[in-house]
């Protein structure tokens, strides 16, 4: 058996073995072919789904060029090093048939953040700029993935004071385990980060996230008045004083989890991926929840980062 590795940071392989390509992502092994006539890029996971990525890569030239120190570039103009080739790849493995633009949004920077000239910055109250997005208009990115009508969508704008940013994520192809936690933390970020005119809010590169599972008992844990910042004291200690209380947090909860709370799947992600969370960073603390319902087949995406 002949193998070759051509880029691997612990989280990615990507290599050669019997002069197929590959990639490992996260434990996930995905074989990487290409379509003899046309450059089509078919990803085939462990239980033969194929992906089909249109105008994109030949991986056996890519991870040539790789091997050999250089970068390689896609229709669309982007520059592609070993790790933004496994990020593409990742994020397109699932998805059926899909153009090399539609993947590339993976790295969160089409659209590109607009920089406001200095009259629009002087015209923005710095209160709204740091209102929280839960009670922003904001775009919807591809149908079936964002819920746009729910009791608990009502019932969370009972308490606009309340700093954390809720979106719920229906679990529309995304399977199960880390991979679809990510995609429902991707779709998330997408709906709350992005404006309706295609203005970015926030920069952000999902890509860069990792997760970790914990255990659901401590998404409802007390608050540790010497300890890191979680969900409960995210909604009753913003920076700024509110009348909310334990009971105000037991019915939130009890509107975004009606079923209860004993089929719940809780993956805590790191906070490094964007500046939206840069003001949490400074002293009150970040939040990044996705918490999967099986009983509801859906996803919750929990954010927060504020400051004084």
């Amino acid at each position: 058996m002949k193998e070759k590795c051509v880029y691997s940071d612990g989280r990615y392989t990507l290599g050669k073995q019997d002069d197929c390509c590959y990639l490992v992502a996260n434990g996930e092994r995905y074989g990487l072919t290409c379509h003899p006539y046309e450059p089509c890029l078919y990803i085939t996971d462990e239980s033969g789904a194929m992906t089909a990525v249109h105008n994109a890569f030949d991986p056996s030239s890519v991870l040539h060029a790789f091997a050999c120190g250089e970068l390689v570039t896609s229709i669309t103009g982007r520059e592609y090093d070993a790790l933004d080739f496994c990020r593409m790849v990742e994020y397109a493995a699932g998805r059926y048939n899909v153009q090399i633009d539609e993947a590339e949004r993976v790295f969160g920077d089409t659209p590109k953040k607009k920089h406001p000239t200095p009259e629009k910055e002087q015209k923005a109250p710095e209160k709204e700029q740091k209102a929280p997005l839960a009670h922003r208009p904001v775009p919807r990115p591809e149908a079936g993935y964002i819920i746009e009508e729910d009791p608990f969508l009502d019932l969370i704008e009972e308490y606009p004071d309340c700093v954390i940013d809720f979106c719920l994520v229906a679990n529309e192809e995304l399977g199960r385990g880390r991979n679809a936690h990510w995609f429902a933390l991707l779709w998330a970020v997408r709906r709350l980060f992005v404006e309706d005119d295609d203005e970015a809010i926030w920069r952000f590169d999902v890509a860069k996230a990792d997760g970790r599972p914990i255990d659901a008992a401590a998404l409802f844990a007390p608050i540790d008045e010497n300890g890191a910042l979680n969900y409960r004291r995210a909604f009753l200690r913003p920076p700024y004083p509110v009348a909310y209380t334990d009971a105000d947090f037991d019915r939130v909860n009890a509107a975004l989890f009606p079923q209860g709370t004993d089929d719940l799947e809780v993956y805590e992600w790191t906070t490094d991926w964007s500046d939206y969370f840069d003001e949490g960073h400074e002293w009150w603390g970040t939040l990044c929840l996705t918490v999967y319902d099986r009983a509801l087949d859906r996803f919750a995406v929990i954010l927060a980062s504020a400051t004084d």
